[in-house]
């Protein structure tokens, strides 16, 4: 994902990794949880900037 730009669609993680969208959509929710990762509401999610 990147830190800044365009985050990457799901569908593109998905053909990218060659998994499926659920198991994309389980590691970004891990991500977001772990605080790895923010999600911006109507934007996409992006690599978080906190350590």
């Amino acid at each position: 994902m990147p830190r800044a730009g365009d985050p990457q669609s799901e569908a593109a993680l998905v053909e990218e990794c060659g998994v499926s969208r659920g198991t994309v959509r389980r590691a970004v929710r891990e991500l977001e949880t772990a605080g790895h990762v923010e999600a911006r509401h109507g934007v996409g999610r992006f690599v978080s900037s906190r350590p």
